[in-house]
């Protein structure tokens, strides 16, 4: 067996041999935390991903268009998070075609904007935020602003160049003319849907299971690893500036908030998997490279903090089952992976664990899917997903639900859920604790308004099984304020961006006071049939935008006064 295939999950699919050894891997993280789990043989040679947070796993941020300094924001599709997990990435030794903008104008190749003519529509990014919005922000939790406004370049590949990080596997369409001819092959290139996971909820025990061949184990100790990142978490060794040490857009200079801060931060345990044991540890093993520039594990020190949930406190300290530690493995001995066998071994001997150990027995099984599945649009941006847990003769208690979103009306199903953006909500956020047999709902959020969506549900029970995913198709209502069109011809040419301020000022202008009347709405119909020409070609121009500026800023200083407000909606 390859050792790049030695680790299955333990997923109804993934028949596991009876002889095949469970493994637990215990954490407390904080919240919006980027995570990579995997293990390394007794040499220190990469065996196999664990798990990865879908923001790197699945969207793509450690390998995008833009520079790697961009003052962006996370939830912003330019500017590379290449020290995300770079000793995961690293150790992995696999590489793929590094993205660059899909523009071709090398004028815009530094800028946040101005990529309109390269741009397609966006399932999940949307635009910047101000310095006013700065907060309002965090990683795979939040509802985007104006998102009908923005479209993004989802980049070509770079002739000769790599990154160790995987591009977003989350397109499903594409668009002739705008996108590159490369942005289909991103998903085929990604290979970590088996891996990918929602980032935890922070602040509560997590764990994630691996089922091990007993064949690898018995080759001597492995090594597990955890690799922790947190944007934004600085201390006095790790300070930056908005200004000063990220790269601020001089054209879009209101744009972007800072994310610098402290590298990331490895945790790792060894063990011997034949023995049913818990191995753990309060200390972090070291730190990675700011800029991802190695894979190097930098030796602990000072400059790393220790508490308040910064640095190494990412991973909080907890007891479990009578063990203290911030990062644990539990092995459930021989023959605890098997399809269908009884879980753990006391002693390696496969019998049940010693009683006052706390660790019990798993049974590794297939789980059948949710049933009553119905979705009930509860906003613009939420989705209630109604549904039960069949009741199942010998189940282990349940541990959790995942949810599914993706854009379009292209089923989801297992064989694609890869695809689409998983949610794991907290039971108390639902309907209350999910029970078998029992009607239940969790609310799906972060969604755009007036869109197609699939939405599915899957479950999982405490010894990591998981069901198949159920799922239908629903869309969601309008925003209010939100627009149809994400370009406005020369006003989004002269300032970069739809979605910048004075170009939507004049969209609510023109919806307040041109659309109520013949007149308006003629010089609307005028407008749009006749600009489009006239856009493309100050597009090219810096000189020609900045004129373009300078003429429409009294107009815009009116539509600004005038729409204080939105206009309220029909």
């Amino acid at each position: 067996m390859a050792l790049g295939a030695a680790v299955a999950s333990a997923a109804p699919h993934a028949r596991a041999a009876d002889d095949d050894i469970l493994l637990e891997i215990h954490y407390k993280p904080v919240h919006d935390a980027q995570i990579a789990i995997w293990i390394e043989d007794a040499e220190g040679n990469f065996v196999t991903d664990v798990f990865v947070t879908q923001a790197t796993g699945r969207l793509g941020i450690g390998n995008r268009p833009g520079r790697w300094d961009f003052l962006s924001s996370w939830r912003f599709p330019y500017g590379p998070r290449t020290g995300v997990l770079p000793v995961w990435a690293h150790a992995r030794g696999q590489t793929y075609p590094k993205l660059v903008f899909h523009d071709d104008d090398a004028a815009d190749q530094e800028s946040l904007g101005w990529h309109e003519n390269t741009s397609s529509p966006e399932p999940y990014f949307c635009r910047p935020l101000t310095a006013s919005e700065n907060g309002t922000i965090s990683t795979d939790t939040m509802t985007c602003p104006s998102p009908a406004t923005f479209q993004s370049d989802k980049g070509r590949f770079a002739a000769g160049e790599t990154s160790v990080y995987p591009p977003r596997n989350d397109l499903t369409t594409f668009e002739d003319g705008h996108d590159s001819a490369d942005v289909p092959m991103l998903s085929v290139l990604n290979d970590l849907d088996a891996v990918t996971g929602a980032t935890p909820m922070g602040d509560q025990p997590d764990m994630v299971t691996a089922v091990i061949p007993a064949t690898l184990a018995e080759l001597g100790p492995l090594t597990v690893k955890l690799e922790i990142n947190l944007e934004h978490d600085e201390n006095s060794d790790w300070d930056f500036d908005r200004e000063k040490d990220h790269y601020v857009d001089p054209r879009l200079e209101n744009y972007g908030v800072e994310y610098f801060g402290q590298p990331s931060v490895v945790y790792q345990v060894q063990l011997d998997a034949t023995q049913a044991a818990f191995v753990g540890t309060d200390a972090y093993a070291g730190y990675g490279e700011r800029d991802g520039s190695s894979g190097v594990i930098n030796p602990p020190d000072a400059s790393i903090s220790g508490s308040g949930g910064s640095g190494a406190d990412r991973l909080q300290l907890y007891t479990l089952n009578g063990e203290t530690f911030r990062f644990g493995v539990y092995s459930h001995g021989p023959d605890s992976g098997g399809g269908g066998g009884g879980g753990g071994g006391g002693g390696g001997t496969g019998g049940e664990p010693p009683p006052d150990t706390g660790w019990g027995s798993c049974t590794i099984q297939p789980l059948p899917r949710p049933e009553a599945v119905e979705l009930e649009a509860i906003d613009f941006d939420t989705v209630r997903v109604h549904f039960t847990i069949p009741e199942l003769a010998d189940a282990n208690d349940l541990s959790n639900v995942v949810l599914y979103y993706r854009q379009g009306q292209m089923e989801l199903t297992d064989d694609n859920a890869g695809s689409a953006v998983q949610q794991v909500p907290r039971f108390e956020d639902c309907s209350g604790d999910v029970a078998r047999g029992e009607p239940a709902w969790c609310d799906v959020t972060e969604l755009f308004g007036n869109y197609d969506y699939q939405i599915g549900i899957s479950y999982e029970d405490e010894c990591g099984n998981k069901s198949g995913v159920a799922s239908d198709l629903i869309r969601t209502p309008a925003q209010e304020f939100a627009q149809v069109e994400g370009f406005c011809f020369v006003a989004t040419a002269a300032w970069g961006a739809p979605w910048t301020e004075r170009v939507q000022a004049l969209r609510w202008f023109r919806d307040l006071y041109l659309r109520p009347n013949a007149m308006g709405m003629a010089f609307v119909a005028f407008y749009y049939a006749n600009s489009p020409p006239l856009a493309r070609a100050i597009a090219e121009y810096p000189l020609a935008r900045a004129i373009v500026r300078v003429l429409l800023q009294p107009l815009t200083d009116i539509a600004r006064l005038a729409t204080a407000m939105p206009p309220a909606a029909d």
